[in-house]
């Protein structure tokens, strides 16, 4: 019975241990993936900000022009 016990243990922390670790993303050879890299980009603060006033810049001169 404590040998069963044992097994079960050892195959739910298996499985546990499995389970937790599949839905991270995968990186092969060092490199990430396009998608990972885009969205790291785009959440930048630094690039935030430039996209904020890049489009400032263009209501303002969009404004100048009528």
């Amino acid at each position: 019975m404590r040998n069963r016990l044992i097994v079960t243990g050892v195959i739910t922390l298996i499985g546990f241990f499995l389970g937790s670790r599949s839905n991270r993303p995968v990186v092969q050879n060092g490199k990430k993936s396009k998608r990972e890299t885009a969205r790291r980009i785009w959440n930048d603060p630094r690039a935030r900000k430039g996209r904020k006033k890049l489009g400032e810049k263009l209501v303002k001169a969009a404004r100048n022009r009528r």
